[in-house]
């Protein structure tokens, strides 16, 4: 079979569908999955999280943009996808300079020391707390509507979404690339890499160098309290010195240890030890006493060496630009992503405030993965 359209994705995460719902209507589009579903590794097994005071500049950004965008899908849908969850962020030593670095150079936190800390997540223990503070714009997420949404919107606009089509080949042919792929053969002008944590394997495909992505694990243990009930409404809580955070998911906790181990490009499974770490961490931060886990999944955090996204055109290799390395804030920013490489795609103004320059801050030429 023989496909045309004028960009192709490679990858059916949240970033290629966001940005193909994006690009609907506005370009022809294919997106190549080579998984037989849409959203099967990381996308779907994230902390269903947006904070907009938690990862770098750039990030931090592009989540305050993505609030309100998906704030707007939630109204037309006639649902609610948000529910209000404060990010606690927790300190727990003596040093203060971590804590007092996050800070100075998070707008948006507020410290509350520890009683009050103690007060809005009665779970956390006193004694392992030395201060606090609190990003009450926090939200929780309902990704799978998110995730749906973006595939209803990009089929209503005219996108093919082609599973089973893992990317074999590709060749640039008088100004076009030729693809093969699970038997189909696309052509398109322009082919974005949004392949995760195969996205350096895709950009090799596609003749470019290596940017230094990483996928990392990041593993999420699902347990229940022995000593008290977990609150639906509790705070999600997390380690200043990056040890641990959990958060309530209905009558039980999510836990996570934040291992930061690479892996290669995978469907991941979840490790004992590294469940096991996870509740006995948070365990030692809180009255929960939480049992034998009931569940656990780990997703891969694909990162570049200076922990920022890869997003933009490769001047090395025409028609290729890259949409990768978002290192575990994929859903917290595709909605803005999404909007600002559509427009750059379009050559457009993307219309965004609080956005210029975001993409000279990620761009895959920047200095810091020079090499």
């Amino acid at each position: 079979m023989s496909t045309t359209a004028d960009i192709a994705i490679i990858g059916g995460g949240v970033a290629g569908l966001s940005l193909a719902a994006a690009l609907g209507g506005r370009a022809s589009v294919v997106v190549l999955e080579t998984e037989p579903d849409l959203f099967l590794h990381t996308s779907s097994r994230s902390a269903q999280q947006m904070q907009p005071t938690y990862g770098p500049a750039p990030v931090r950004r592009l989540t305050a943009a993505s609030i309100p965008m998906v704030e707007a899908i939630a109204q037309r849908l006639g649902r609610p996808i948000f529910t209000s969850r404060p990010l606690l962020w927790a300190h727990g030593s003596p040093e203060r300079a971590v804590f007092d670095e996050l800070l100075a150079t998070v707008p948006g936190l507020e410290e509350i020391g520890a009683d009050e800390a103690v007060r809005l997540l009665p779970a956390l223990r006193r004694d392992a707390l030395v201060d606090a503070a609190i990003d009450r714009s926090a939200v929780e997420v309902d990704v799978p509507a998110l995730l749906a949404d973006y595939r209803e919107r990009a089929l209503a606009a005219g996108v093919q979404i082609l599973p089973r089509r893992r990317l074999e080949r590709a060749e640039r042919v008088g100004g076009a690339w030729r693809l093969t792929a699970g038997g189909e053969q696309v052509e398109a002008g322009t082919v974005v890499d949004a392949a995760g944590a195969w996205a350096d394997q895709v950009g090799g495909l596609l003749g470019a160098r290596e940017h230094g992505l990483v996928p990392k694990r990041r593993t999420v243990a699902v347990a229940r309290s022995t000593t008290r009930p977990v609150e639906p409404g509790w705070p999600m809580a997390a380690d200043v010195a990056d040890r641990w955070y959990f958060r309530p998911r209905g009558d039980v906790l999510l836990a996570c240890a934040l291992e930061d181990e690479p892996s290669a490009p995978e469907d991941a499974k979840p490790r004992p030890e590294v469940i096991a770490t996870a509740i006995e961490r948070v365990n030692a931060v809180t009255d929960l006493a939480l049992g034998e886990p009931e569940d656990g999944w780990t997703g891969l955090r694909t990162i570049a060496p200076d922990g920022l996204p890869v997003v933009g055109r490769d001047r090395e290799v025409p028609g290729l630009y890259w949409l990768a390395g978002q290192a575990g804030f994929g859903i917290q920013t595709s909605a803005a992503l999404a909007a600002v490489v559509a427009a750059d795609l379009l050559g457009e103004d993307h219309g965004l405030d609080g956005l210029d320059g975001v993409l000279a801050a990620v761009g895959p030429e920047r200095a810091s993965l020079a090499g």
